[in-house]
């Protein structure tokens, strides 16, 4: 079997239904961690049962973390939608200042606030990523920029919703800002931090 071609077909890309033995294929591969793991996580993230996530979490916390950490995370929060058990983890990687237990967890986090807010209410996780989002030297701003355009449901609104440098004096800025206040009732005040 080739789990890139059932990873392809599980995610979409490619027509065709994955059948139960492609998926036992996928649980397979992570049971040996043998093989290509990121196309076997996909696979049982979208077609499998929450029960596998046993299979994924050895990848979110095993030596393999900082491979395979990012993917893993978001199977489980966006992709199997066990974001209650993992909320704890999504909290805390998005209000620390840095990362947490393998390399880009705070900006994996990041882009799953919004499977995190859509289930939770949580006004302290909106005002931290603009707070991020505001922070001059935040590795991470251009990350809360996006998450929080996407939770305020802005990207039909903005210039230019996919901007891939900051500029902190355009109206898209402004935008953000006003509805993020609006929304997790935030500071009035929501200056560049330097």
């Amino acid at each position: 079997m080739d789990i890139a071609d059932i990873r392809n077909r599980a995610q979409g890309v490619k027509p065709g239904e994955v059948t139960t033995r492609e998926i036992e294929y996928a649980r397979e591969i992570l049971s040996a961690a043998k093989g290509n793991i990121s196309a076997a996580l996909y696979v049982v993230g979208l077609c499998g049962e929450p029960t596998d996530a046993r299979l994924v979490e050895p990848y979110l916390f095993g030596e393999e973390r900082d491979v395979y950490g990012e993917l893993a995370l978001k199977i489980l929060c966006r992709y199997m939608g066990l974001i209650d058990a993992y909320k704890d983890l999504l909290r805390a990687l998005i209000m620390s200042d840095e990362d947490i237990g393998w390399q880009n967890s705070r900006m994996t986090a990041i882009h799953l606030a919004d499977v995190y807010l859509e289930k939770l209410h949580d006004n302290a996780i909106g005002c931290k990523l603009l707070e991020i989002m505001m922070t001059e030297n935040d590795q991470d701003r251009l990350s809360a920029r996006f998450s929080l355009i996407e939770i305020l449901g802005l990207r039909q609104i903005l210039a230019d919703p996919f901007a891939i440098e900051f500029d902190e004096f355009t109206e898209d800025l402004q935008i953000i800002i006003a509805a993020a206040q609006a929304r997790f009732h935030c500071s009035a005040e929501a200056p560049i931090i330097h």
